[in-house]
């Protein structure tokens, strides 16, 4: 029925957004940001602004990079998953 098509859709939504938008993408930067904030704790002579500044920097500047591969991701595990046990 429609209203069945139309909660599968709204999970399959709800699903996607929640791993491809806030949880994947959270971890993925929080690794980020905790590796150069390592880094830089390791390097000898940064200007304390760079050293405050460069973990946050790493992590914004990689998110243009991690969207897509992450999407791709989460759709491969989803059509594997969940939408074959939907449908």
């Amino acid at each position: 029925s429609k209203e069945v098509r139309a909660a599968i859709a709204g999970c399959d939504t709800l699903l996607w957004q929640g791993l491809a938008s806030v949880a994947i993408p959270g971890a993925v930067i929080n690794s980020i940001v905790r590796g150069a904030r390592i880094a830089v704790a390791r390097t000898v002579g940064l200007p304390l602004l760079v050293a405050k500044w460069l973990p946050t920097a790493a992590g914004l500047g990689s998110v243009p990079v991690i969207i897509k591969p992450i999407d791709d991701f989460v759709d491969f595990v989803l059509d594997n998953s969940t939408r074959k046990m939907m449908c």
